[in-house]
């Protein structure tokens, strides 16, 4: 049995794990990112805690075959190069990939976080089985990915898939990438919650507080509502729901996906979004390609990061 390991590189949090060749999780852990490190000690540190679970996991390190590394962040695939991560900035310009594979002994390849996670869904979740997959995550803002014939496609600088700042709306909300209109300003988390308030300030009846997260609105508590019926809760999730649908109409016309995956916290509402999107891109896209084209929801959930990262490595070493 051969075995990847996967690292999803965050900000705050370094979760790293190993998965067999049928995608499964054999163990895993999480490390906090100290950002008071310098670039290189980091890398020693994603290494070290690497290493740490490979020796905890019993598994003999010459059947590990590569790692993959998921990150936020503007960077180059091909190199393993971290070009701009906003919020540990001493890894600007870090080879990311080259200094943690020399560190455990095997190659190890770097690619976005969302492209991870729709690897991740191609191999072994809700895309497998087929050839032509965009993933989208819906939280903070809208990440996508986007696979054609089998591979990922990256685009001439490797940005391709920013499915967040496909503009719905040309005079609509200014977005700080400098377009206006932009899919993510409305789906959002601060969209969701920013609609929300505002039909509430309209005077619109609303059992919501029985459903606070931490005291605050948001889109979990908000879909909470919905599922147990709160009338402006449901309301704000189909339209939503409506908004997605306009933006995968236009990617069916262009793309002609086989399957839309839906991942990301805010898509833990489930149909209460989805259903919504499905109806509006069979009622804006050309017909034949929205028939064929399947919208479901992301399968490896919580576990998205660790083995989609690790597909990068299956990616590049078997497919």
């Amino acid at each position: 049995m051969n075995y990847y390991l996967g690292i999803d590189f965050g900000g705050t949090e370094i979760k790293i794990g190993i998965i067999d060749e049928n995608g499964s999780i054999v163990t895993k852990d999480k490390y906090t990112t100290d950002t008071t490190k310098s670039g290189a000690e980091i890398v020693a540190h994603i290494a070290d805690c690497a290493q740490e679970l490979i020796g905890k996991s019993g598994i003999p390190k010459s059947a590990i075959k590569g790692a993959g590394i998921g990150s936020p962040g503007l960077l180059d695939p091909e190199k393993g190069l971290l070009k701009v991560v906003t919020n540990v900035p001493q890894l600007n310009g870090i080879n990311f990939a080259e200094g943690i594979g020399r560190h455990l002994g095997f190659p190890a390849f770097l690619d976005n976080d969302v492209n991870a996670m729709t690897l991740g869904e191609f191999f072994f979740g809700a895309g497998k089985g087929f050839k032509h997959v965009i993933g989208l995550t819906l939280g903070t803002g809208v990440g996508g990915g986007i696979i054609l014939d089998g591979k990922l496609y990256r685009g001439t600088s490797f940005t391709a898939g920013e499915i967040g700042h496909l503009s719905i709306d040309s005079n609509g909300l200014y977005c700080p990438c400098g377009n206006y209109g932009c899919l993510e300003r409305y789906i959002g988390k601060d969209g969701i919650v920013t609609r929300f308030k505002a039909y509430q300030g309209k005077g619109i009846e609303t059992g919501i507080n029985d459903y606070l997260d931490n005291g605050e609105i948001t889109p979990k508590a908000i879909a909470m509502a919905a599922a147990n019926g709160d009338k402006l809760s449901v309301e704000v999730l189909t339209e939503t729901g409506k908004i997605l649908g306009i933006a995968l109409a236009s990617l069916t016309n262009v793309l002609n996906p086989e399957i839309f995956v839906i991942g990301g916290g805010i898509a833990n509402a489930g149909d209460l979004i989805l259903e919504p999107a499905r109806h509006e891109l069979i009622k804006r896209a050309y017909t034949i390609p929205a028939q064929a084209v399947k919208v479901v929801p992301a399968a490896l959930k919580n576990d998205a990061g660790i083995v989609g990262s690790a597909s990068i490595a299956v990616a590049k070493l078997v497919r």
